[in-house]
């Protein structure tokens, strides 16, 4: 993961917690401000990553590329172990570091996006979005989600 040495160097240990029915792409924000994609998390499940307090993270639900949250914001950035054991007033010396639970959630959304969505998690081919009834700015957005949960398929199976 290192594009470039970090002089503050401090070691954190999560398990990124996918809380939502979708699965989510895990992203590190890298030392030149570009997203890497480092894997797709099914829905309830979970992802231990070894990192730094120093890495930036995003989450994005796969088929709209909505931004996930963690604690309210759309980016994480974990304390370092040795703050968390601090913070959670552990009375007993810790041997083996500390890893946090870090839920991902899914942020308020418009019911319009919402229900496009569940439509294109439904929906398993761009031309079954023709048959619907609805407006044609409506079926560009299902075909162009659709397309999306096409490729998250082909990274999860990678």
């Amino acid at each position: 993961m290192a594009d470039q040495p970090d002089n503050n160097r401090q070691p954190a240990y999560v398990r990124f917690k996918n809380g939502t029915c979708y699965d989510i792409e895990v992203i590190w924000i890298n030392f030149h401000k570009k997203e890497k994609s480092y894997c797709i998390l099914p829905s309830e499940k979970f992802l231990d990553v070894n990192t730094y307090a120093t890495h930036p993270w995003i989450f994005r639900e796969c088929i709209s590329k909505s931004r996930m949250v963690v604690n309210g914001k759309e980016v994480f950035m974990a304390r370092p172990w040795l703050e968390e054991h601090k913070r959670l007033k552990f009375s007993h010396p810790i041997n083996v570091p500390l890893r946090t639970m870090v839920l991902i959630e899914m942020p308020v959304i418009e019911l319009r996006q919402l229900c496009l969505l569940n439509l294109a998690k439904i929906l398993t081919h761009e031309d079954e979005v023709k048959t619907l009834e609805i407006p044609i700015i409506l079926q560009r957005e299902l075909v162009q989600m659709i397309c999306n949960k096409e490729e998250c398929k082909m990274k999860l199976t990678n």
